[in-house]
């Protein structure tokens, strides 16, 4: 299980929106066509027919909901820090905690970093 599939349950995206968004990722690198994406997102599906791959439209939709989610929760930080709800200092060790960005990560390093972002989240909010 990668680390954002860990974290997925606990923060605003769903399931679909997380593969949406990294399929899309993999799309704008060129790795892949944006109807594999849309096959991507599809599998394990519970709605609809399992074996035809999501349209276009509905990938869209759901990658549009995700981005939307991942606005929201940047907002939701920046009015934080406004009200001094949360410290400056704090999500910067945040960021820089989970900014090595999309690296293979051990099981048991995965885990620690999740340990470590609960401390942390518990730590930073008033």
């Amino acid at each position: 299980m990668s680390f954002p599939e860990r974290l997925v349950e606990r923060s605003s995206l769903t399931h679909r929106q997380l593969d949406s968004l990294t399929s899309y990722i993999r799309v704008a690198l060129g790795e892949i066509k944006l109807r594999e994406a849309a096959s991507i997102v599809s599998q394990g599906r519970t709605k609809g027919t399992p074996a035809r791959p999501l349209t276009t439209g509905s990938y869209y939709r759901t990658l549009s909901q995700a981005r939307k989610n991942v606005k929201q929760a940047l907002l939701t930080v920046v009015i934080a820090l406004w009200l001094g709800v949360i410290k400056a200092e704090d999500v910067r060790r945040l960021f820089e905690l989970v900014g090595g960005g999309a690296r293979e990560l051990t099981e048991e390093e995965a885990e620690r970093l999740v340990q470590l972002l609960e401390v942390l989240l518990r730590r930073m909010i008033l």
